[in-house]
């Protein structure tokens, strides 16, 4: 008996439901055991998450008729509904298995007032090809109120429900006179349809684009299609982009692992970069080697590690805060000379662990997708790519697989001075040394979430408790922030990238075993602190108890009132108590 019957045997039992299954005389769907116990009403509600998700993961379409119709009774919670909605979309893309019967119930959840439950409602609608949503879809695209990501789903859905009605959409969204994110989105969308059209447009837009301009869903389109790269070269030769605008789509580009040969070629020309440099000879590499380490800095290293154009913490941690798709570099200077750190950064090709080389997959509908081997089952391959996102691929989705090599392109070093390289050289080869850049042994934040978009009220004053919770706590637009090696969280940066004095970060904890935790503070000047939604008093040091799971430490910090130019939380675990915890890393 396999797993799946045994689940479904326990949980019967455990409902008061029949005691034994009779083998069937004809082969029958893994789940069925659990969609008749399902059907049954007798599923207790804590149960009723894993119920759902095991049919999801192994029932034919009959079976996902059933979830589809409990789905759209409307007796469960919309937190059910939203991890079920997420269930169906991976059964319909890894497995191929879309719900029998009639779908048009869908139409009702693309209007829920819950957000969450509607984009993913919205999502499956083009996962699922249901044409009948085409109308419902157009009129999100076109309502003022709609948020910027529920736009972005709905076009990216329509062209997969009715390719035919998205292609009249995008072009009348692409027209001058809409405003210039609009046109882009628009463009974005149109290149699966009509790639030399798309490819047209995007290079007259592209040509009026200035650097604060968003053309980054553009330039994600043509690198994802197959000769998408070379349609888009091919019109830029003839309409070349101001030379800020090429630097700003060559970094993107790299911050994507790609360095597409033509179109690489033609947008450093553009921005006016040499991109014809070979490896380093072994008397270049000295040569830095030797500047490094009499003229290096690492605290301006660590700085310029840190930049977003470089894009270095997409991809590599160190202490266990940033990516992880290339190695983890806490003690790479060590481990490793100094030499091979220069070639590393000059060269990334020259010497890449098997564990860290990139795979480019070609789908059957023309898909270009490069990343890192994460996982590999009978059914679909899973990459990581060089933001860090999981990209799960049908196997029979599977056209081509060519290795590749680094994700991390050779170009980076065009976006620094020779200064900077030196510096960086030297912040790399002191990681893991003794001092102020040895590996991290405590429990000490490093991977923190920054709030973006913070609404004005939360940021004028501290927020009453209900408003901090929607408003904060709750919010779903919190971006990655990483403290230094040493654990300090540079707050003028912070502030910098929010354009506000004030802001609000977080940081995760993960209690295995409940018991009292001490949350120290390096200064309480200027800040209000909560767990989760328990306001800690205004002191360096607070005992709280933690209980099991998980737990937000979020700040708010007012810089007007902090001369403390950092931040840092740590964690320590008071004598005798009983409390496991770990702080969260990773990106």
């Amino acid at each position: 008996m396999n797993w799946v019957w045994r689940v479904a045997v326990c949980l019967v039992v455990f409902a008061g439901g029949v005691k034994f299954f009779e083998q069937p005389a004809v082969a029958q769907s893994p789940a069925a055991a659990m969609v008749k116990l399902l059907q049954s009403g007798r599923v207790p509600e804590q149960r009723l998450p894993a119920i759902v998700k095991l049919i999801c993961e192994r029932g034919n379409s009959d079976d996902l008729g059933v979830i589809f119709h409990e789905l759209t009774t409307g007796h469960w919670s919309p937190q059910l509904q939203i991890d079920t909605l997420e269930n169906l979309a991976v059964a319909a893309t890894e497995r191929k298995v879309v719900p029998a019967g009639d779908l048009s119930a869908l139409e009702t959840l693309l209007a829920a007032k819950d957000a969450p439950l509607q984009l993913r409602a919205v999502e499956l609608a083009g996962d699922w090809h249901v044409k009948q949503a085409a109308e419902p879809l157009k009129k999100l695209i076109d309502q003022s109120e709609t948020s910027p990501a529920l736009r972005r789903a709905a076009l990216r859905s329509l062209v997969q429900a009715d390719p035919a009605q998205a292609t009249e959409v995008l072009h009348r969204l692409a027209d001058p006179r809409q405003p210039f994110a609009l046109r882009a989105l628009a463009v974005a969308n149109l290149v699966r349809l009509d790639p030399a059209g798309a490819g047209k447009l995007a290079a007259a837009l592209l040509r009026q684009a200035r650097p604060e301009d968003d053309f980054a869903p553009i330039l994600t389109a043509f690198l994802d299609l197959n000769q998408g790269s070379k349609i888009l070269a091919a019109e830029l030769q003839s309409a070349p982009v101001e030379k800020d605008v090429a630097r700003l789509m060559l970094r993107q580009m790299y911050s994507m692992g790609r360095t597409d040969l033509e179109l690489n070629q033609v947008l450093s020309a553009q921005a006016g970069m040499n991109q014809a440099a070979g490896p380093p000879t072994k008397e270049e590499v000295a040569a830095i080697v030797q500047e490094a380490q009499s003229r290096g800095n690492p605290a301006r290293g660590e700085a310029v590690f840190r930049r977003k154009d470089l894009s270095c913490m997409n991809c590599h941690s160190v202490s266990k805060a940033g990516g992880q798709i290339g190695p983890d570099l806490s003690a790479i200077g060590a481990s490793s000379p100094v030499e091979y750190l220069v070639n590393s950064v000059l060269d990334p090709d020259q010497a890449i662990k098997e564990a860290f080389i990139s795979k480019t997959i070609l789908t059957a509908d023309g898909k270009i997708l490069q990343g890192i081997v994460e996982d590999r089952t009978n059914d679909a391959l899973v990459l990581k790519d060089a933001a860090g996102h999981k990209i799960s691929i049908p196997i029979d989705d599977i056209e081509d697989e060519v290795e590749g090599k680094s994700l991390m392109p050779k170009g980076l070093v065009n976006f620094m001075t020779h200064a900077e390289l030196l510096d960086l050289i030297s912040f790399l080869s002191h990681l893991g040394k003794p001092g102020e850049y040895a590996i991290r042994s405590t429990a000490r934040m490093q991977r923190y979430r920054l709030l973006g978009q913070a609404p004005a009220d939360v940021l004028e004053q501290v927020p009453p408790l209900p408003v901090y919770e929607e408003a904060v706590l709750h919010a779903t637009t919190w971006e990655p922030a990483y403290a230094q090696v040493n654990g300090e969280l540079p707050l003028q940066e912070l502030a910098a990238q929010v354009k506000s004095p004030v802001f609000y970060v977080r940081g995760d904890v993960h209690c295995l075993e409940s018991g009292t935790v001490n949350i120290l503070l390096n200064s309480e000047e200027g800040v209000t602190l909560w767990l989760d939604d328990l306001e800690l008093p205004p002191q360096k040091t607070s005992s709280v108890e933690l209980s099991a799971g998980d737990h937000a430490l979020v700040a708010r910090v007012d810089l007007r009132q902090r001369k403390v130019p950092t931040l840092k939380l740590e964690l320590t675990r008071p004598t005798n108590s009983a409390v496991e915890f770990v702080v969260v890393d990773g990106r």
